[in-house]
Formats: C-alpha cells, structure tokens, sequence
C-alpha cells in the first residue's frame, strides 16, 4: 500500500502483482464485486445477501442494483447471462471476471483512506475477509494502523500551530476519534482477523 495525501485527503494505491492501481471507484462498487467472489448471483440474491450482511449500511435500490452492475460489465469487471426459467421471467445472472476479481482484491487489502468511512467501508472489508475466509487481513490491520498513525501525527502538527480555541477543540476530537480508532484495531480488529486465518 502506499498513500499520498492532498488537503484533506488520502489518494490510496492498491498494491497488486508488483504494480501500484488508484482505487477511484466508489466503495458500492467493491462491494457488489465481493459479492460475486464465491461465484454467481442473480440481482434478488445480491439483495438479500448485502441485506443480511449490511443490514442497512449497504442499502441499494433495484434500479441502482442493475445500473451499477451494467457500468461494471461495460468495463470488463462482471459478465451477466440469462437464464430460463419455466413459467416465470428469465432471471440475469452476474459472474465475476478475472479483472472484476483482481479490483475487488486490492479494495480489499488497501486501507481505509478517510476515518469517517471506516464505520462502514472498513468493517465490510472484514465481513468480507470473515465471509471468505481469506488469511491475508493482518497486513490490512497493519497498513490501516499505519494510516491512522499518520493521520494523528498530521493533526497533532496542525493542533500544535492552531491558536484558535474552537480549531484546537475540533483537532482533540480529531485525534480522540482516531486514538479510539486505533485501540478498537489493535484489541479487536487484529484478534478478529487472526482467528479467521486459525479456522481456515
């Protein structure tokens, strides 16, 4: 992983088979692609899968469902079929490419760039680690607390040189937000991750 940070933002780089990739797509996007990781859906199954997975944190509507994944089979990532089904509408299907594959897997192991979407992007990368029992998620607590870390030490220099009273109260709920972040990774998100790669 490697990160460059502009204003008030991280650009992430997945690393993958030697070759840095940005990560420009939005995270529904991975998100419908993991979906497909252990092989074909039709559009009512993804529902309810990211309906019992996310509950409501994932929540999108059929028409945005099918939208979606027609903007990824035009870009090479899923393919879609029909299939018949006597007496009733054919259902399409959606399959994963090699490509879609590869993209989902660097989302996955790249971390979180922006601590107000760790609550729900980074939380689906472990469901997703959990639901396919991939052994790989340490590395992914490892970059995510490296991240974090730098995050502090930029907010600590900022707090450091801010005299206004407001700005500096802004900055320690800041940090707080970001120490909490790094406790929760360290005595829950690690043990969590290792004990998947025990069990697998």
């Amino acid at each position: 992983m490697n990160d460059r940070f502009i204003g008030n933002a991280f650009i992430l780089f997945g690393f993958f088979r030697g070759k840095y990739l940005m990560l420009t797509r939005p995270s529904t996007e991975y998100v419908l692609l993991g979906t497909l990781m252990s092989g074909p859906r039709h559009g009512y199954e993804i529902m309810q899968f990211l309906d019992t997975a996310f509950e409501s944190t994932w929540h999108v509507g059929t028409s945005q469902l099918y939208a979606l994944f027609k903007r990824l089979e035009m870009e090479g990532l899923v393919i879609s079929s029909l299939k018949e089904q006597e007496d009733r509408p054919a259902k399409r299907v959606f399959s994963l490419t090699k490509a879609g594959e590869k993209s989902f897997l660097v989302w996955l192991n790249c971390p979180t760039g922006n601590v107000r979407d760790l609550r729900v992007e980074f939380l689906a990368k472990l469901f997703f680690f959990k639901d396919l029992g991939l052994k790989e998620g340490d590395e992914l607590i490892t970059s995510q607390l490296q991240m974090l870390k730098k995050n502090k030490d930029r907010l600590r220099q900022r707090y450091e040189n801010e005299a206004d009273s407001y700005n500096r109260l802004v900055l320690e709920f800041k940090m707080s937000t970001v120490e909490a972040w790094i406790d929760w990774l360290d005595v829950s998100a690690r043990p969590f991750i290792l004990d998947i790669g025990d069990n697998h």
